[in-house]
């Protein structure tokens, strides 16, 4: 059984990884605003979480959690390859959002899927085994993008390639067989904790989408990236992550709320870094350490949001917790970029982008330690303080 799903994982991270961290890069560089910009850097979480929100509920109610993983696959899969043909940026905003309320359906399934899978004591090398191999499926991904930009900078032979390989990930996963799950009621405990998760992730991601649109502009309008570098930079980061997925998946089994609270923490530091991006190496050098926090990122808020949600119900919770981080992220980033906007009217560039990167880290700081009033699940054990 498991064999079929970490196929399907690593295929479908390949397939995820070889055009959707590009596409911000192309908007920015195809002479977008910057209000489209802030847009496209958040709309793939709010899309995502409002169809993820009626998936999950499908999902955990019929208990189709593959037959909707494999469909939506599908349909994601086509949705790529119709976008390669066009590159004006008003119509890669609206087929982006497209792709993102189908990917939301598909994680709808695949959520469910993996939440009902995964066991709570080993929670998180459960979800960090699955981490590895979406990480490797990413790196994989994003050497073949480099190699392929640095002899042929097209955005459209990367949409094709993804297209092909989210069908193939599909077709991965056909003859698994649908999991029986005994669906256990939502306690007044568990609702409670559930809704102050959200409340403290919904604040968190005011800030954290607030530096998006900026980390793309600083890239393409600061370092002057071009596609090759921005595609190596990204390798680095992968790599980075997988090499430290193992001893994150250790820790979160033995302390989540710790680990969601470093996990939130760690992201402090890189609005104050890309205040002095300025050269391609710059990123290079960031992303060598960003696998620290990229890794927690993997783990640690899903184990979490598992540890404190009713067996039978994670496709529902799961989406509630994205759609809650999407209206966040999304209402952050949209503020940034008029932000930006503004202040670039009186100031260069560097300087508006250096006010907004400090509101950014301070937000993200002040709201990390939030994390360390969440309910502590049983089911953990402490790490010494």
């Amino acid at each position: 059984m498991r064999d079929r799903l970490k196929a399907h994982t690593f295929w479908n991270s390949l397939a995820n990884n070889v055009a959707s961290p590009f596409v911000g890069f192309n908007v920015t560089s195809s002479g977008a605003s910057d209000i489209l910009i802030g847009y496209v850097q958040a709309i793939s979480t709010l899309a995502s979480a409002v169809s993820q929100l009626i998936g999950g509920s499908i999902a955990d109610r019929t208990g189709k959690r593959v037959a909707i993983t494999i469909l939506f696959s599908l349909v994601t899969g086509l949705l790529w390859v119709g976008s390669a043909f066009f590159q004006a940026p008003t119509f890669l905003a609206i087929s982006f959002t497209a792709i993102t309320l189908a990917i939301g359906l598909y994680s709808a399934g695949w959520t469910s899927v993996v939440g009902e899978a995964s066991e709570s004591a080993h929670r998180g090398s459960f979800l960090s085994s699955f981490a590895r191999l979406t990480s490797a499926g990413g790196l994989i991904a994003l050497i073949l993008t480099t190699i392929i930009t640095a002899f042929y900078p097209s955005y459209t032979v990367l949409y094709l390639l993804s297209g092909a390989f989210f069908v193939l990930s599909a077709i991965i996963l056909r003859g698994q067989k649908e999991q029986r799950v005994e669906r256990e009621p939502l306690s007044g405990e568990e609702s409670r904790d559930l809704r102050k998760y959200y409340i403290v992730t919904g604040f968190y991601g005011v800030f954290w989408g607030f530096a998006w649109p900026l980390f793309t502009i600083t890239t393409v309008k600061i370092a002057k990236m071009t596609l090759f570098e921005y595609s190596l930079a990204q390798v680095i980061a992968v790599a980075s992550t997988i090499a430290f997925q193992p001893l994150v998946g250790r820790l979160v089994d033995k302390d989540r709320r710790r680990g969601v609270f470093w996990g939130r923490m760690g992201l402090v530091v890189y609005p104050l870094a890309y205040m002095f991006v300025s050269a391609p190496w710059h990123l290079y050098a960031l992303n060598l350490f960003s696998g620290i926090t990229n890794a927690l990122l993997n783990v640690a808020f899903v184990a979490y949001l598992y540890d404190i949600s009713p067996a039978g119900h994670r496709g529902k919770y799961s989406a509630e917790f994205n759609l809650v981080t999407g209206i966040s992220t999304m209402a952050g980033s949209l503020t940034a970029a008029y932000a930006l906007s503004v202040l670039s009217v009186g100031n260069t560039l560097w300087l508006s982008l250096a006010y907004l990167y400090v509101i950014a880290a301070v937000g993200r700081f002040v709201a990390a330690f939030l994390h360390l009033r969440l309910p502590f699940n049983g089911v953990n054990h402490r790490l010494p303080i």
